[in-house]
């Protein structure tokens, strides 16, 4: 009886192992060492993505090896499963023993997939903004914590917008049966109120007065009367104007000045939020002593000229890190060592207190190797020639490396308007020798040809426009690839019929056989009816040349022109003399560019003087005046940005003649008003008619003046500026025309403002909108300002 009891009992573990296969996930029981004979899958979805070869690849167990049963190859396949992050419960189990091994069973439950977003409870933010916050995508993995993540990401946009009180609680649908898998996320969220800052309390101040201290606090503001205050609170900007607290005092020479506790409380109704920010200033910090060290190229004082720091000066640690590496004119200490070609040159400047109220700074160099230009490489132009390209730069093989002459090239580059300004990027390799570098100019080509067609409308011309087109990538040798550089333009401007038109054809070559010299040539013909009937024709030469001297933003054009005038009509003016005409002129401009792009520039300035003279002791013809246009643009980047700039501009002309009757044409006087488009030598002033500013005829029509004055600002607002660039602008401008330079006064002035918007659009060019206010009354004269006034300009430059 008991040999047949021991035998049964012996046998019992291995009926429990067939009847109730173990789970091997955990370690205990004994061990025993067995061969995979077969894996399988159970519990995965069909079309979910985790197909049971996957699975099992995954897991790491394969058939044939020997594992210990329980043992650690089972821990190691059940954590890399759980590493995938798509089950919820995981299980491995014998799903099968035999005399040779053992089959094992993966049983797995997954994770749930999004199906789709909703929300409810959204009042004061769209839709398609929460589901830009929350940063869910259709058909992914579901986790608890992915849905923690994207209600704490919408309750955080929430807060950006003042809401501060916002709760966001994430809930799921039971599975449908069309896909048991899938589930609808919703958001449930309490928006609760707009929390607005009603006051912020500075604490620990002395040097400075606590509004001084909320000056700097750019984004985190009180509630005010003023309509363009926002007293939003947001989270993220308070950190960083805190940290904007700090850097004005480490600007004002406070070195230990930080932000020492703040708090902040709701009001009873929690629909406003105090603050107090308490600060701990700590002395002012001058400076003693500077001492160089390492530096043998340059010798102390000139390195300390750059720096801009003397004895006694109050410690300003932003520009003592600005002067010393690199501060907007180049005149940095750094600048000097990268542009003569230390080009792995190092600075370590040290701060040390001494006494109370003092600073000794020592800045260590390390001058290291000087560097010579090896290679100028060119990459991703695809049309542009690399000739056109290499002449614009200021980078040539053998120079020592210059990191000012790169920034130069990048905007010669930029303002060539071949490439997109965004991706002009330069980049370096150090060569092997340790003694040369080569330079690479990465491009991203774009169009800049267009179309060069406008449209206007006038009470004098009735609709005024132009049709043509500019190619400003011409090449004459292959004019239909085109990549040369050259400009091939042709232009016909029309106004209500035959009242006016203007017909145009052009070439120019800008770097004549290789050289910064510029050879344009244009023949045209032009007629006008108004007030007088005028018919010019002729052709004129341009000649020019970019100069070194007094630097290389300076550049010199001289204008040819020949033509032959007919007044058929003078119209009653008994100025303009009927009949024909011969003119020759020779214009001469020096002009100076440093802007930093041609479409939206943010800095630089455009000056340009220039003089015409026709007829006289030197030229043929019996046209004789002398004429002059001093202009001058210029630009400021606001709040460090190159999206936002202030443009002040000025334009001043004056035209007579050489002789007691030089037979000036009528053409040639200035005009102003309006837009400009499909006119000449009209000056445009919004919020007014086209040229309707300036002395009239006794039929009240516009004949021109002799002196011209225009002064203008403008502030711009880029929203974009790749692809299409696209920018907002508000203007305030003035000016006037008068008949002679006796009656002049520069600062009688007829005043317009307004706003407007800019866009680019290839081919067709610069499309611009200005809805302008005339302040004064200009035409008719009815006592009456002339009031609010529409443009639209098409394919014009501003």
């Amino acid at each position: 009886m008991f040999p047949s009891f021991n035998r049964a009992i012996l046998a019992l573990p291995l009926f429990l192992l067939l009847v109730a296969p173990p789970d091997l996930s955990g370690q205990g029981g004994g061990v025993e060492t067995l061969r995979i004979l077969g894996v399988s899958v159970e519990g995965n979805r069909a079309g979910s993505g985790t197909e049971s070869e996957a699975i099992i690849a995954n897991s790491g167990l394969s058939v044939g090896e020997e594992i210990q049963v329980p043992g650690e190859r089972i821990r190691q396949a059940m954590q890399r499963l759980w590493a995938l992050k798509i089950f919820s419960d995981i299980r491995i189990t014998v799903e099968q023993r035999v005399e040779n091994g053992i089959y094992l069973l993966i049983t797995v439950t997954e994770q749930p997939r999004l199906g789709s977003l909703a929300f409810e409870g959204n009042d004061e933010i769209d839709e398609d903004d929460l589901r830009t916050a929350a940063g869910a995508v259709n058909g992914q993995i579901l986790t608890p914590d992915d849905m923690r993540r994207m209600a704490s990401a919408v309750k955080e946009k929430y807060a950006k917008e003042g809401m501060l009180l916002a709760t966001v609680i994430p809930e799921t649908t039971a599975p449908g049966s069309e896909k048991p898998n899938e589930v609808t996320l919703t958001l449930r969220i309490d928006e609760g109120p707009s929390v607005t800052i009603d006051s912020i309390t500075v604490g620990g101040t002395e040097a400075f007065t606590g509004d001084d201290i909320k000056d700097q606090m750019e984004d985190t503001e009180e509630e005010s009367w003023w309509p363009f205050s926002n007293a939003d609170f947001d989270p993220d900007k308070y950190r960083k104007d805190k940290d904007r607290i700090v850097s004005f005092y480490r600007r004002n020479g406070y070195l230990d000045a930080e932000v020492v506790s703040d708090s902040t409380w709701y009001s009873a109704d929690r629909e406003k939020i105090s603050i107090l920010v308490t600060v701990h200033e700590g002395p002012r910090y001058y400076v003693r002593d500077i001492r160089w060290e390492g530096n043998t190229v340059y010798p102390s004082a000139l390195l300390a000229s750059r720096l801009q720091f003397a004895r006694g000066d109050v410690f300003d640690q932003e520009r003592f890190e600005m002067n010393l590496r690199g501060n907007p004119e180049q005149t940095d200490v750094a600048s000097i060592y990268l542009d003569n070609g230390y080009l792995t040159f190092g600075l370590d400047p040290e701060v040390r207190r001494t006494g109370s109220d003092s600073v000794d700074v020592i800045i260590r160099i390390y001058e290291r190797n000087q560097y010579r230009v090896g290679r100028v490489d060119i990459r991703g132009n695809t049309k542009t020639e690399d000739k056109v390209i290499r002449r614009e730069l200021f980078t040539r093989p053998g120079d020592f490396f210059n990191r000012s002459r790169i920034i130069r090239s990048l905007r010669q580059l930029s303002q060539l308007n071949y490439f997109n300004p965004e991706n002009l990027k330069p980049d370096y390799r150090l060569n092997d020798d340790n003694e040369t570098v080569n330079l690479i100019y990465d491009v991203e080509e774009k169009s800049s040809d267009n179309v060069n067609a406008s449209v206007g409308y006038s009470d004098a011309f009735g609709v005024t426009g132009a049709l043509g087109f500019t190619i400003t990538n011409f090449s004459i040798s292959n004019p239909l690839q085109g990549g040369a550089g050259q400009i091939f333009n042709f232009e016909w401007q029309f106004g209500e019929g035959s009242r006016y038109r203007t017909f145009s054809l052009g070439f120019t070559e800008p770097w004549l056989y290789g050289t910064p010299t510029t050879l344009g040539v244009s023949i045209f013909d032009t007629r006008q009816i108004y007030v007088y009937d005028l018919r010019q024709t002729g052709v004129s030469v341009r000649v020019g040349r970019r100069l070194d001297w007094p630097d290389n933003y300076f550049r010199l054009d001289w204008n040819f022109r020949f033509q032959n005038n007919d007044v058929r009509d003078n119209g009653g003016n008994l100025l303009i003399e009927t009949g024909k005409t011969t003119q020759y002129s020779i214009t001469q401009t020096i002009s100076r560019n440093s802007t930093d792009s041609p479409i939206f520039p943010s800095e630089g300035s455009s000056v340009a003087l220039s003089a015409e003279i026709a007829g006289g002791p030197f030229l043929p013809g019996n046209v004789q005046f002398h004429k002059w246009i001093f202009s001058s643009d210029w630009y400021t980047r606001l709040f460090g940005t190159d999206r936002i700039s202030l443009a002040a501009s000025s334009i001043f002309g004056y035209v007579d003649g050489l002789t007691d009757n030089p037979n000036i044409p009528p053409i040639e006087y200035f005009y102003m008003g309006g837009t400009g488009v499909g006119y000449v030598s009209t000056t445009q002033l919004r919020g007014y008619e086209d040229r309707s500013i300036g002395p009239r005829d006794r039929l009240n029509q516009s004949i021109g003046g002799r002196v011209m004055a225009k002064y203008g600002v403008e502030l711009r607002f880029a929203l974009t500026l790749n692809p299409i660039p696209i920018y907002l602008l508000g203007f305030a401008e003035g000016g006037n025309v008068f008949a002679d330079l006796t009656r002049a006064d520069l600062f009688d002035l007829k005043r317009g403002y307004g706003l407007g918007a800019r866009l680019l659009i290839n081919p067709l060019g610069m499309v611009g909108f200005d809805y302008g206010y005339g302040a004064d009354d200009v035409y008719p004269l009815d006592g009456q300002p002339d009031g609010w006034r529409f443009h639209f300009q098409f394919g014009k430059g501003f």
